[in-house]
């Protein structure tokens, strides 16, 4: 069979239109993927750990961190059932704490670098609990913090994601009403069950807390609190620290106000052993 000019120049055209669609198609498929997994990071020692992922689009799906997802016992919560740490840190030894903020969503491993040499490290920003990169990373505390919660002042670091999930919770507390009818964070380690009573939810600058203060000495954990009484939020009436009390801190981000962070703090009320 023979073909003329104009039908061998009408099956090129087509041949070129149909690659230009299949190619069109794949670009667009990248491009969604670097979307997810985009943002830019900056881990310098001036910043804050928690300085990205207020716009990833992670679905807050129960074990998208990679960690087991009846870690905790069978489907209820840890308070419940206890948090089994012999599995957890057979997956990741890393894990060291479990986080449930009653009233929320907030029901997660604390993991933090083993083997990091920079006391600012920031690894689990963008890593999971199994270690592959990317997001929604993890609650994490940086090796700046001791693992038993005895600093005078521990900051844990979660993101703030779009479809909910980590941290994002913790602008819950943002609502006066909710502030107040919430004030529990509940801490599990391997040995004991720590209870703390939150007394702000503030909006705070983007300082790297564990940089900007020195809390080994009692004087600059009082000029935080100074600052932190600056600040807009909401607090609790009534609530006394004293020298000596042990302080935690949730640090998120904000999805309009990247120069900002979202600080929900507590002290440590109650600790009893653990299971």
């Amino acid at each position: 069979m023979r073909f003329g000019k104009r039908q061998i120049l009408s099956a090129l055209f087509t041949l070129a239109f149909v690659g230009a669609v299949v190619m069109a198609a794949l670009w667009a498929e990248s491009a969604g993927d670097m979307g997810k997994a985009g943002g830019t990071r900056t881990t310098g020692d001036t910043e804050n750990a928690e300085d990205t992922g207020s716009t990833e689009d992670t679905a807050d799906i129960p074990g998208s961190s990679g960690f087991m997802a009846d870690g905790a016992g069978n489907g209820d919560t840890p308070g419940r059932a206890g948090v089994d740490f012999d599995r957890l840190q057979i997956q990741n030894e890393d894990i060291y704490a479990w986080i449930t903020v009653p009233g929320t969503g907030i029901d997660y491993p604390v993991l933090q670098k083993g083997d990091a040499k920079d006391p600012y490290d920031n690894y689990y920003l963008d890593h999971q609990v199994d270690l592959s990169e990317g997001f929604p990373g993890v609650i994490y505390s940086q090796p700046v913090n001791q693992r038993d919660f005895t600093d005078s002042l521990t900051v844990l670091y979660g993101h703030n994601l779009k479809n909910g999930g980590m941290f994002s919770d913790l602008h819950e507390f943002e609502d006066e009403d909710f502030f107040l009818q919430n004030d529990k964070i509940m801490i599990y380690t391997p040995e004991k069950i720590l209870t703390y009573e939150i007394f702000a939810a503030i909006d705070f600058s983007d300082a790297l807390l564990t940089y900007e203060y020195d809390f080994t000495k009692n004087a600059e954990v009082w000029r935080h609190l100074a600052d932190v009484r600056r600040c807009q939020g909401n607090f609790r009436e009534g609530a006394e620290i004293s020298e000596g009390d042990r302080i935690l801190v949730l640090s998120t981000c904000y999805s309009d106000k990247p120069e900002r962070r979202l600080l929900v703090e507590a002290v440590l009320a109650e600790e009893e052993a653990g299971n």
